[in-house]
């Protein structure tokens, strides 16, 4: 469903969706919409709002602990050396 594609830059791991992969993301979007049309309908829009506000939120503090932890262990391996 999803395959490596070559990239001139060594450090980037590129990827594309294969013909299947295509397939069924073709089929999987309608669903998708459908599930957040009756999600929204079902919370409202104030409720959703500050749904996605606080998953938005909840995504920045995963990805700012992420970086931080990953700099604190790069500088604990860079003493070692």
């Amino acid at each position: 469903m999803i395959e490596r594609v070559p990239n001139p830059e060594g450090r980037v791991k590129a990827m594309r969706l294969t013909g299947k992969g295509k397939r069924l993301l073709n089929v999987a979007r309608p669903l998708w919409a459908q599930a957040q049309d009756r999600v929204l309908r079902e919370l409202g829009p104030p409720a959703w709002a500050d749904a996605q506000r606080r998953l938005a939120r909840l995504l920045h503090v995963a990805v700012v602990k992420r970086r931080l932890y990953r700099d604190r262990m790069r500088k604990r391996s860079g003493r070692r050396s």
